[in-house]
């Protein structure tokens, strides 16, 4: 069995070798914006290109008024609820289809990039015929699990509820809040581990193509016995995060370097952080699980 040193090592050789492992997030972030263009349009055509200018002339000033204002602008405020109130339905629809689309998307091309690290870590190659074909096969299980652990992390808000009843049931203030500032500990705490437990789930799913569920339950099964190993590779995660964020506050000293490293950042994380971590976690999974090419 690899040591976790080694499983990064060996992970980042197999990205290095592969850098066609970042086409699934460059196509998922243009298939993205090119679907919500056509989402707008769609809402531009629906309630007519005049009111659409004009609600989005409303709020871009909204949104340059707020950078600088200490305060909300509620004049502007009351103008674009003036406005869009007529059509809210339109708007309530629209943001549906967005947010439906736009997950089913990028679920797609998450099942892909996990697809096509499994081939890359198997055979030392990888395509995108791997995205395609794994993309297709897990992406309605990944996209029903995904909905599943968002239901879960919803359930920590229990943690929440004694304090808020006690608090509105009795005029004392101490032991509601202290109660009240357990809940929060304790749903802190459960959304830690839930966010650790549920990691490798969505590369247990597609690596070992599961349903839904089995892929739930095989990907917290993976944490509890791999808990330190799933650690370590989470705290990596976040050292990356935080030291991209570092440079960065260098570059937002000034609006033009600001705006460049935007996107700049956008890069590295479409083409090196995001391919990097998958292949990483990828490795973990099938090395752990004894999947990789002489394992003993």
């Amino acid at each position: 069995m690899e040591r976790i040193g080694d499983v990064i090592r060996n992970g980042a050789y197999t990205w290095m070798q592969n850098p066609v492992l970042c086409a699934p997030f460059l196509i998922n972030a243009i298939a993205q914006v090119m679907f919500s263009i056509v989402v707008l349009a769609g809402v531009a055509i629906a309630i007519g290109t005049d009111a659409f200018t004009q609600i989005a002339s409303s709020i871009s000033d909204f949104m340059s008024v707020v950078q600088y204002a200490d305060e909300l602008p509620t004049g502007i405020m009351y103008e674009l609820y003036q406005l869009i109130t007529p059509f809210i339905r339109v708007f309530v629809a629209a943001a549906i289809v967005l947010v439906i689309g736009c997950t089913l998307i990028r679920t797609f091309f998450m099942a892909g990039a996990i697809g096509m690290a499994k081939a890359a870590t198997m055979v030392g190659t990888t395509g995108l015929h791997d995205l395609l074909r794994h993309g297709r096969q897990s992406m309605i299980s990944l996209f029903l699990a995904n909905i599943a652990i968002s239901l879960m992390f919803l359930l920590g808000i229990v943690f929440l509820v004694p304090g808020a009843v006690m608090a509105r049931m009795t005029d004392s203030i101490g032991v509601p809040m202290i109660i009240l500032f357990m809940g929060i500990l304790l749903f802190i705490i459960y959304i830690i581990i839930l966010s650790l437990g549920m990691t490798p789930v969505q590369y247990a799913l597609v690596i070992d193509n599961l349903g839904a569920i089995e892929g739930i339950e095989k990907g917290w099964s993976f944490f509890l016995d791999h808990k330190f190993d799933v650690f370590l590779i989470c705290v990596l995660m976040i050292v990356i995060a935080m030291f991209t964020g570092l440079i960065g506050i260098v570059f937002y000293t000034h609006p033009v370097s600001a705006a460049i490293w935007r996107f700049v950042d956008v890069l590295i994380n479409l083409c090196i952080v995001l391919p990097l971590t998958t292949a990483w976690w990828t490795r973990l999974y099938m090395e752990r699980e004894g999947a990789t090419p002489g394992h003993h």
